[in-house]
């Protein structure tokens, strides 16, 4: 069976997607990005290869 290959789409015009667009310090953008895609993956899959960085990585952002 091949490999699936998703495709990562983004709205611009999303309120978190806008919001990682205006993020200016570099490792910051990393965890908005790095976020979006977790949050995709579990949308479409249904599970994550590490939840708990995923919940750290939201907590992070929730809090700065």
């Amino acid at each position: 069976m091949p490999e699936v290959k998703y495709i990562f789409e983004l709205n611009p015009d999303h309120v978190l997607v806008k919001r990682a667009a205006d993020t200016e310090d570099e490792a910051k953008f990393s965890e908005w990005v790095e976020l979006l895609l977790d949050q995709a993956l579990l949308a479409e899959r249904g599970t994550l290869e590490d939840p708990n960085l995923f919940i750290r990585r939201m907590n992070q952002l929730l809090v700065s």
